[in-house]
């Protein structure tokens, strides 16, 4: 099968187009012809090394971690799944061969869900890792509750696009954070507020939220505190040396008052969840942004395009 490979960490002149073995079937996994795969953040971030003290992978090293396609073979004990299903879900990405920047892609039968008819293969594909990101960030970590107030930091970007969705279908009041060529876009999904945070500092706002999500990582709870509710939750999607402190510190502080809490969100490939996100799709309260569509073949581009920063949305690979 055709794949994206790297040998190596490095730049996007590492990514190679190369003909490799498909990946073998193991108990509880499915085989999926990859139509679509999502690119995201994470996946430079392992090519270049950044995440080397996090993940350990072996080369040669096949990347990617959203895909969507058709199943086209079952592991032993798969139940959920036929052959031929339209799914969309997350590969592991501990995995050296399990990428999806590939034909053919094998993942766990617990990391996938069944592709909504209404979206296209780069829509789904564009969901996994972002809208799970969204999803168990307000759900799960931030408990906001239905009539709650969110506010998104980075809401025109592949998490916070997400997010803005997630949170409206939550039934919260969402405020969002963009730069003023992305206002119209975040609004059209659903914030109730946008704010330009070139031109103000949402730090300083007298609202108070019940979750900050920095969907961007590029605040700090310190900063944030300041607007949430005194019960009200900082989520971020990178850890920090200080964030890890005020973890640490809040419970310790909670016998004295203190209820506000912070957390990393690392996501969890959850087929149910992505069901949910399905569901919310289906009920038209969820619909994917993709910016960019790129053939594998241009997956250096791809690449260099995420490292950006700027995208609106997110980027897929068409895999043919």
């Amino acid at each position: 099968m055709k794949a994206a490979v790297i040998d190596g960490y490095g730049g996007p002149d590492r990514l190679q187009i190369r003909e490799v073995k498909r990946p073998e079937l193991e108990p509880g996994t499915i085989r999926v012809r990859v139509r679509a795969a999502g690119v995201n953040p994470v996946d430079w971030k392992i090519r270049s090394g950044m995440l080397r003290g996090i993940l350990r992978p072996t080369f040669p090293l096949i990347l990617g971690g959203d895909l969507a396609g058709e199943v086209e073979a079952l592991g032993e004990g798969v139940t959920r799944f036929r052959v031929g299903d339209p799914v969309f879900g997350m590969a592991d990405l501990r995995k050296a061969q399990a990428g999806s920047y590939a034909e053919f892609a094998v993942i766990a039968e617990s990391a996938a869900a069944r592709k909504p008819d209404a979206w296209s293969f780069e829509d789904a594909a564009s969901v996994p890792i972002a809208g799970l990101t969204a999803l168990q960030s307000l759900r799960d970590l931030g408990r906001v509750p239905s009539g709650g107030s969110v506010l998104i930091n980075g809401a025109s970007g592949g998490v916070g696009t997400f997010a803005v969705q997630v949170g409206k279908a939550l039934g919260a009041r969402v405020v969002g954070t963009c730069s003023a060529p992305n206002a119209e876009l975040v609004r059209s999904l659903g914030a109730d507020t946008v704010i330009d945070y070139t031109v103000h500092d949402v730090t300083r706002r007298d609202e108070r939220f019940d979750v900050f999500l920095d969907a961007v990582a590029r605040s700090n709870y310190g900063r944030a505190r300041h607007i949430l509710k005194p019960d009200g939750t900082y989520v971020s999607t990178l850890p920090s040396p200080t964030l890890i402190g005020w973890m640490g510190l809040l419970p310790v502080l909670r016998p004295f008052g203190v209820r506000r809490r912070a957390a990393i969100i690392l996501v969890k490939p959850r087929g149910e969840d992505l069901a949910t996100l399905a569901r919310f799709a289906e009920q038209g309260e969820l619909r994917p942004v993709v910016e960019h569509v790129y053939p594998l073949d241009d997956v250096r581009l791809a690449h260099e395009q995420s490292q950006t920063g700027r995208t609106r949305g997110k980027i897929v690979l068409r895999i043919d």
